[in-house]
């Protein structure tokens, strides 16, 4: 088995999703991409929600370990922030929800990912907000976890289709949340 052949039909696939849309990524445009025969996506991937699953689960576990790693970062907050700016990742993860919608395998896959995705992040904000002496209950470290990242991915996906009125004051606001929260240190 040519495990090459595999990995370039992920990267293959999740390349055209990124830049195109799920909708692009037929067997015949993935084998094209991928430089392979168009027989070799099924032989691999039985069903083409099988090959979107494996690039979901593929990009998730790598998502989960820089994920893992970055927010062990003195700055768990601000990382948090910075990650969920990316409009790449923002680009695919919205490919992968419009999927979601309508097929039962990806919405089901999409959903275990996004609640380890939930637990890292609240888990980083826990520790960060506990260590900076920030009341846990004032600000619980589950909502400000999801403030902060989908406020990211609501301005990473405005850009994606030119609408950035009130993007600068936004940001500008988060970061002054976000050292407010940060600064705490010794208060507490």
């Amino acid at each position: 088995m040519d495990t090459g052949a595999r990995h370039r039909l992920i990267e293959a696939t999740a390349k055209i999703m990124r830049d195109e849309g799920y909708a692009a990524a037929t067997s015949r445009r993935v084998a094209a991409e991928a430089g392979v025969k168009q027989a070799l996506v099924y032989y691999y991937f039985p069903t083409m929600d099988d090959l979107f699953v494996e690039v979901l689960r593929v990009g998730a576990e790598a998502s989960l370990d820089r994920m893992r790693e970055a927010l062990t970062a003195d700055d768990p907050l601000h990382t948090l922030w910075i990650m969920n700016s990316d409009a790449r990742l923002t680009s695919l993860n919205a490919e992968f929800m419009a999927l979601a919608n309508h097929r039962k395998a990806i919405r089901a896959e999409l959903k275990s990912y996004a609640e380890r995705v939930r637990d890292i992040e609240t888990a980083a904000v826990t520790v960060a907000l506990r260590a900076r002496g920030v009341d846990l209950e004032e600000y619980p470290p589950a909502a400000v976890s999801m403030v902060i990242a989908q406020i990211a991915r609501s301005l990473c996906n405005e850009s994606a289709v030119g609408v950035t009125l009130g993007h600068d004051d936004l940001r500008r606001f988060m970061e002054r949340q976000l050292g407010m929260l940060t600064a705490r240190t010794g208060e507490g």
